[in-house]
């Protein structure tokens, strides 16, 4: 053939052209497949920096509120205390993929749901109404997280709640939902700790309150004391429980009083106002010969005098009006004289 028939026609493709027109689109392609996989990987990564920011952040709001929740339970401030647990708990709800991949957040959770189980039982414990405010209005909304704990709970933790939950319901049935027994609660925590102070001390109380056995309560107070927890609370429950006895708990009211002052216990005011009332009427400006003894088969009358000028003189001077001085100095010189100290109650008795 001819160099002039070996040379390309116009129309004519050469093999090695279709591969190159080819090329070009595919290079262009795999540029912009690369750019996309680049700007995706820039796009993943911007969205997990802010991801990881806003964990961040919600981790700092989640401390921020613990802490001042439990500021404001320090101060018994305890409805302000119980908003800001759950202002807390809502913002380590969305936790997203990063906090369910690191579990952060679910342990901030668990805190954070211990703290209002523990709240609850300590506003459980202190708890006062205002108002037209019934303790039903209280108790209604902490209990659910007390029932939550206990599913969650074992051993000592989940005895506690129980016994809160039972006092919740005693509080309940002073609101006249007398169908409610808080004894099952107590009695399934005593079963589950056998030891529990706060179980021990509510069943006591009830028991008192019952009138139901007396003696077994009172050794519900003692196992409560033995186990070393929650002693100023169990004080607290068995002094109270002895004041709806009215006159009848008298004598144990002064021996538990009398107890607390040779244990260096605090015997806050209200105590030694409620003490007072029982000496008033048993050997103040009224005696009373029958109370009186029974005050004297309670504790002795040597014990009674230290007790009376430890908690009514000196430091405590003050803490009755004045006019109200006869009658407790005329009380410790009875006490005197039963502890046969008359030179003593001689020297008060004198003008």
């Amino acid at each position: 053939m001819s160099k002039q028939a070996k040379q390309k026609l116009p129309n004519e493709r050469h093999p090695g052209d279709d591969q190159g027109s080819r090329t070009r689109p595919e290079r262009l392609l795999k540029w912009v497949g690369g750019i996309t996989a680049v700007l995706s990987l820039i796009f993943g990564l911007h969205q997990m920096i802010r991801l990881v920011s806003d964990v961040r952040e919600r981790q700092r709001q989640i401390t921020e509120l613990y802490k001042v929740g439990k500021l404001q339970q320090g101060n018994a401030d305890y409805s302000t205390a119980w908003a800001s647990f759950e202002q807390a708990m809502k913002s380590a709800e969305p936790g997203g993929q990063l906090a369910k991949l690191t579990g952060q957040l679910g342990d901030e959770r668990i805190k954070l749901r211990e703290a209002q189980e523990d709240l609850a039982m300590d506003w459980l414990r202190n708890i006062r109404t205002s108002g037209d405010q019934t303790f039903s209005d209280i108790v209604d909304q902490l209990v659910p997280v007390l029932d939550q704990g206990i599913v969650s709970a074992s051993g000592t933790r989940q005895a506690d709640l129980l016994a809160h939950v039972g006092w919740a319901n005693f509080l309940r049935w002073r609101d006249g939902h007398r169908e409610l027994n808080p004894e099952q609660q107590y009695r399934q925590a005593l079963t589950i700790d056998p030891a529990n102070p706060y179980a021990h001390s509510h069943l006591g109380h009830w028991q008192f309150l019952q009138r139901e056995n007396i003696a077994a309560a009172k050794e519900h107070f003692l196992a409560a004391m033995a186990t070393g927890r929650a002693q100023d609370y169990v004080r607290k429950i068995h002094l109270a429980a002895l004041k709806n006895l009215g006159s009848d708990g008298d004598g144990e009211f002064l021996a538990v009083v009398n107890d607390m002052r040779k244990n260096n216990e605090t015997i806050d005011a209200q105590t030694r106002a409620d003490l007072y009332s029982i000496y008033y009427f048993a050997c103040s400006n009224r005696y009373d010969a029958e109370r009186f003894a029974k005050l004297l088969a309670a504790v002795p009358a040597a014990e009674q005098v230290a007790t009376f000028r430890a908690l009514f003189y000196g430091k405590h001077d003050s803490d009755f009006d004045q006019w109200k001085r006869p009658g407790w100095d005329a009380c410790l010189a009875t006490l005197l004289e039963a502890a046969g100290q008359r030179e003593e109650a001689l020297q008060i008795w004198q003008p």
